[in-house]
């Protein structure tokens, strides 16, 4: 038997003892054999000669005839014997035994149900624990008030055998008995059972409960995001998720990284930015190409095109491509930064093929255009007009120059 095994169980021998010593001293119906017999096994129990007491509680059990007071109180000895030598099997049988006799006092033998249902629980025996934990509340007196731990027994019993609906109102009622001083683990219980039964929005009130309590829980916040993020509501998932990031609770580049997607699918891109810029500036996120290539869309995404293309550049810088490179060049156009796309398209990437040279060369045609540089900007359209696939972007461009500076069609070199 495990450590925490012995730990769950002892308590409760211990109590089954406690309430043995105390009443079988006290009650007149007991014969004189069984007294005798029930007193020498206890000084041979705190002596740890347990089966010299167990011997002796068995001659005693033979002797008891119909005498069904001695036979409960005898059994009762004999379960607690057991449970001190981790014969749990044995210990719960004597104890059923004992109840079984009808002759143990109402109040024992309540005691005696309660904690079988601990060792039922304990063994794995989930159904013994329900059904007894049932007599218990059965025998409840008029004027016995149930306490909140009878009602997590029953509700922990159920989890465990999948009765999630009959676990969910025991849960209710240890909680609503705990007066405020529930443990956290009963709060889990109960949000899990209904997360099971895909009842989603009770699930969500307890986790909100939990973050209530227990606010500086991380799992607590990213747990009700996501719930929220399942039912659909992405501005009480966000909400929840950026509690979480404002309390300094997201150190993981994952974390940062989901928060900052969720973002800028919500439309906040420029907010998605900030956070993944911190997170790599911070060393949580790792500075890599993809990561700024990240970083650059949600600049972008928020029509902030100077941070784009400052970002972009060091995502180029680790990993050149043609695709990147034109992707900053059309991006410097709409910000007007012209000498920067004619340094950048002066380079063509070492993959870029016929076609993307092309474009680069009509975009830098393009810039020159508008920095009032005729010549250039005719001489880079009439290179990129070599390619089929830019020749009829590039034809147009040409042709206007030409009238412009009314060079006509010879003066073309």
């Amino acid at each position: 038997m495990n450590k925490l095994h012995k730990m769950i169980l002892a308590p409760v021998a211990m109590a089954v003892l406690l309430s043995t010593a105390s009443w079988a001293a006290e009650q007149p119906a007991l014969s004189d054999r069984a007294y005798r017999a029930v007193n020498k096994a206890q000084e041979l129990i705190t002596e740890k000669k347990y089966g010299e007491a167990n011997a002796k509680l068995q001659d005693a059990l033979s002797g008891a005839g119909e005498r069904v007071y001695d036979k409960g109180v005898i059994l009762q000895t004999l379960g607690f014997v057991a449970a001190q030598q981790e014969k749990y099997g044995q210990a719960t049988k004597y104890f059923a035994d004992a109840i079984a006799t009808g002759g143990l006092p109402p109040p024992v033998a309540q005691q005696v149900r309660y904690n079988l249902a601990q060792l039922y629980m304990a063994e794995g025996n989930y159904q013994g624990s329900i059904k007894t934990m049932k007599e218990w509340f059965a025998n409840q007196g008029k004027d016995d008030k149930p306490n909140s731990h009878a009602y997590i027994t029953l509700a922990n019993a159920h989890v465990q055998l999948k009765q999630y609906r009959d676990a969910i109102p025991a849960v209710d009622q240890a909680i609503k008995l705990s007066a405020g001083k529930a443990p956290e683990s009963w709060y889990l219980l109960k949000m899990g059972a209904h997360y099971e039964l895909k009842q989603y929005k009770p699930a969500t009130e307890v986790l909100t409960s939990l973050v209530n309590m227990f606010p500086e829980k991380k799992k607590y916040w990213t747990q009700l995001s996501a719930m929220h993020m399942q039912a659909g509501n992405d501005a009480k998932a966000l909400a929840a998720l950026e509690s979480a990031y404002n309390l300094g609770m997201l150190t993981e580049a994952a974390e940062l990284q989901r928060l900052a997607n969720y973002l800028a699918f919500t439309g906040i891109p420029h907010r998605a930015a900030r956070v993944m810029e911190k997170g790599m500036k911070d060393g949580v996120i790792e500075q890599s190409a993809s990561n700024y290539k990240t970083l650059a869309n949600y600049w972008h995404q928020a029509k902030e095109l100077d941070p784009a293309i400052d970002t972009l550049a060091k995502s180029y810088q680790l990993a050149p491509s043609a695709d990147l490179q034109l992707k900053m060049a059309r991006m410097m156009i709409q910000s007007k930064r012209y000498q920067d796309l004619v340094a950048l398209a002066a380079k063509p990437a070492a993959n870029a093929n016929g076609e993307q040279r092309a474009d680069l060369k009509f975009l830098t045609g393009v810039a020159y255009f508008e920095q009032q540089k005729p010549k250039e900007a005719l001489n880079a359209f009439t290179q990129a007009a070599q390619n089929g696939n830019v020749s009829g972007r590039a034809s147009p461009w040409i042709s206007f120059l030409k009238e412009q500076n009314g060079t006509g069609e010879a003066a073309v070199q």
